[in-house]
């Protein structure tokens, strides 16, 4: 069982997505509590399942020192997460 709990992962200090541990979230808990998070500030795309993992050395193309989770193919060591993208919402719109 992975440590990783509810989170937002970011590409280039940008928010890209929430993710949360299938284990410990339905879909339907993991979508209320992004709504919460989220508070009209951003869209966010459609759950989707994905799998990740912890590496203790970040892989090629993530640029962070040290370990990080990402997301993987079904291997060993992953496990399956919930995902939603989110995108800040344009000025203006409502």
């Amino acid at each position: 069982m992975s440590n990783m709990g509810f989170g937002i992962w970011c590409e280039c200090d940008t928010r890209s997505c929430y993710v949360a541990p299938k284990l410990r979230y339905t879909k339907e808990e993991f979508e209320k509590e992004i709504a919460i998070e989220v508070d009209g500030c951003y869209e966010l795309g459609e759950t989707k399942e994905l799998y990740a993992r912890w590496y203790p050395v970040a892989p090629e193309g993530i640029d962070r020192e040290g370990g990080t989770y990402a997301f993987c193919e079904p291997n060993r060591g992953s496990f399956p997460v919930w995902v939603a993208d989110v995108k800040p919402l344009r000025e203006g719109k409502s």
